[in-house]
């Protein structure tokens, strides 16, 4: 068995953490910033030494491929960081790719497809917008809230319809990553087998009351909209655990109307967030809430919609098989998390894996995963890579 370097794979995590780091704050790589550039041109000079060829595209995604014809076996994630971020989210999918790809060329294997690792840009969405790299790259439609911040940066709709890659180049796209939950550690599980990422479905909430005197009113007299909310906000949480543990909700705004120490609330307004993989049952559980509370002053619109996006059944079904052979622990799961993957998988097959995060903490300077687990889930990404590229057929 071909086996990675995991002291190369460990150390290059290290050594591209440190860039914009800061002490006790965490890593800073926001795309465009200096510290973004000098970390892909760090990456950019690894993939060369592991035979690929590079190339920046016109929105900044880092591309690099080993030579051959057909449609390419891609692995990639994002090399940005939110602020004081941690270092493995996104950079250890992408150096994962590359460690595969050098540990193969060092073992002496031949590809019989070409192998291409992406560096995409601009997943976190603190400059433009949220996968704007890999929304360019997959040619999906850029959301118009993007447009002012691409002209603060000098990028144009043309940079971004020339970054656009065709489907029929991709066999498929393999997104290695850090869980960013607790399931897999508190469960003691070597790796996540995802069958996609959840749908979001966002409302926002109105609540009427009737605002009146604090003092001279009664509490019998009172039509309270901040006590009505603080009745709702938990029935609704109660129904979402009721019905499933993939399912989340949170309300994480509130506000107050007219907002006075001395004026009974008139009206609240807050927003709902229910993210899980399937969109007809949180349909299903909003409709409930509304049925529910309606009569007590709650209304309600919807403004995001965003259905889930599926892995292919068929690398699914051969990452299970390889974690056995493997002898590696596993569970399926849902991301709850959106990934540069919600793109790709609309051109191409597509498959997204996880190893454990340490007390399920992300996007923050305590994000860690420990060196066996790294190491594993890049070994799983190798066999992988090695499988689909034998394997005759579509996937």
């Amino acid at each position: 068995m071909c086996e990675i370097n995991g002291e190369r794979l460990l150390s290059r995590i290290q050594t591209l953490g440190r860039i914009g780091f800061q002490d006790k704050t965490g890593t800073t790589r926001l795309s465009y910033s200096p510290e973004y550039q000098e970390g892909r041109r760090l990456v950019e000079g690894w993939m060369r030494e592991a035979g690929l060829q590079t190339q920046v595209d016109p929105v900044g995604n880092l591309t690099g491929r080993t030579p051959g014809k057909g449609p390419r076996l891609c692995i990639g994630s994002h090399l940005d960081t939110v602020p004081g971020g941690g270092m493995y989210d996104g950079a250890y999918g992408v150096l994962a790719g590359i460690e595969c790809v050098q540990s193969l060329k060092e073992a002496g294997y031949a590809s019989r497809r070409p192998l291409e690792v992406v560096g995409f840009i601009e997943e976190e969405g603190n400059v433009i917008g949220g996968t704007f790299g890999s929304k360019a790259f997959a040619g999906v439609p850029v959301d118009a809230a993007m447009e002012p911040n691409m002209a603060q940066h000098g990028l144009t709709p043309e940079q971004v319809s020339a970054s656009r890659r065709r489907g029929q180049d991709y066999r498929c796209y393999l997104e290695l990553h850090i869980e960013q939950g607790g399931t897999l550690e508190q469960e003691g599980l070597q790796i996540g087998i995802a069958h996609g990422i959840v749908g979001i479905l966002r409302y926002r909430m109105r609540v009427e009351g009737f605002a009146n005197h604090a003092g001279s009113t009664a509490m019998s007299l009172r039509d309270d909209a901040l006590v009505k909310t603080c009745r709702m906000i938990p029935w609704l949480m109660d129904r979402v655990t009721e019905t499933s543990p993939e399912l989340v909700c949170t309300v994480g705004t509130l506000q107050v109307f007219p907002g006075a120490v001395n004026v009974i609330p008139g009206r609240v307004e807050f927003i709902v967030e229910l993210r899980g993989p399937r969109m007809e049952v949180m349909d299903r559980l909003i409709q409930a809430f509304f049925q529910q509370f309606q009569a007590q002053g709650l209304t309600g619109e919807e403004y995001i919609r965003q259905s889930p996006t599926l892995c292919s059944p068929a690398l699914i079904e051969e990452s299970r098989r390889l974690c056995q052979a493997l002898n590696f622990s596993s569970r399926d799961m849902f991301s709850g998390a959106g990934h540069d993957l919600i793109n790709m998988a609309q051109i191409t097959p597509s498959m997204l894996l996880f190893i454990p995060s340490r007390k399920g903490i992300s996007h923050s300077i305590q994000e860690y995963s420990a060196p066996a687990d790294l190491v594993r889930g890049a070994q799983l990404l190798l066999e992988l890579v090695k499988t689909l590229d034998q394997k005759e057929g579509a996937l």
